[in-house]
């Protein structure tokens, strides 16, 4: 027999667990939603959001929510998606940045221009590194981490709660992380910047020694071919480091649960 009120239910809660989850999954490369576009996308988010769906759906039941209320707590569930989306995101902002670092530093931001489906603001080393770091999670079995994660999620801050205990000590844990990532992004990047700054060191020399030649025409190609036969050499280093990174994943939840101790009242 079909059961209305069951199912009114199960809209409400898919329809509060779509808006965290899409916004998050949508921020982290691995899930792929940059890609996977359409009915396909939706499909998949569904699926998922069927998962917490029932207990969310009968917990808003059980409190009696109205229309207006539930509007604002998917509103409220598309910003802490957000956030979970840009601490997750990390790791892959991280090498991504190495890679526009490096390309930067050859002279080959002009690969947006030849090739447009790399986008306005993603460089090819860049591409590269990214879709390496999502290879690298999928080797070390990290896909089902992100998920447990965002699964946790809901124990921190459950759907039907308002507002959490925020503290100062949160904001400066995620500066402390933004500080920590954007710290190895110099650290990683480093070499290769400093190989290339000799490089063209060693051009002005020739520039002044032979003025004829055309050093400005000649420094690209040369830090092109001199960088990447370094990258060659350094990349088995950044896929260990990336692993590394990768595999702070797991303290996630320990983080998030440093940024937000848990919800302080269930919504009225």
């Amino acid at each position: 027999m079909f059961d209305a009120q069951f199912a009114y239910e199960l809209l409400n809660g898919i329809a509060l667990s779509m808006a965290r989850l899409y916004p998050c999954m949508f921020l982290v490369p691995a899930f792929l939603f940059k890609h996977l576009k359409g009915l396909p996308r939706y499909a998949v988010l569904t699926a998922l959001a069927l998962i917490p769906a029932p207990g969310i759906g009968q917990e808003l039941s059980q409190l009696g929510k109205s229309w207006s209320d539930i509007f604002f707590l998917i509103f409220k569930e598309m910003l802490l998606g957000t956030l979970m989306g840009l601490v997750l995101y990390l790791p892959f902002f991280l090498f991504s940045a190495v890679g526009v670092l490096l390309d930067n530093q050859r002279g080959a931001l002009t690969g947006g221009q030849l090739n447009p489906a790399l986008g306005a603001d993603v460089t090819p080393l860049s591409q590269l590194f990214e879709e390496t770091m999502i290879m690298l999670l999928m080797i070390i079995g990290g896909l089902p981490l992100l998920m447990q994660v965002i699964w946790d999620s809901y124990q921190i801050w459950p759907a039907t709660s308002w507002w959490p205990a925020l503290q100062a000590q949160g904001f400066d844990v995620y500066l402390g992380i933004l500080q920590d990532t954007f710290t190895h992004l110099l650290l990683y990047s480093a070499p290769f910047i400093a190989l290339l700054l000799m490089v063209e060191a060693a051009m002005a020399l020739i520039g002044i020694y032979s003025p004829q030649l055309n050093v400005f025409i000649l420094a690209m190609p040369a830090k092109c071919v001199i960088g990447l036969a370094f990258l060659v050499i350094y990349l088995p280093t950044l896929m260990d480091l990336g692993t590394e990174r990768l595999e702070l994943l797991k303290d996630v939840r320990h983080t998030l649960l440093l940024m937000v101790p848990g919800p302080r009242e269930p919504a009225p």
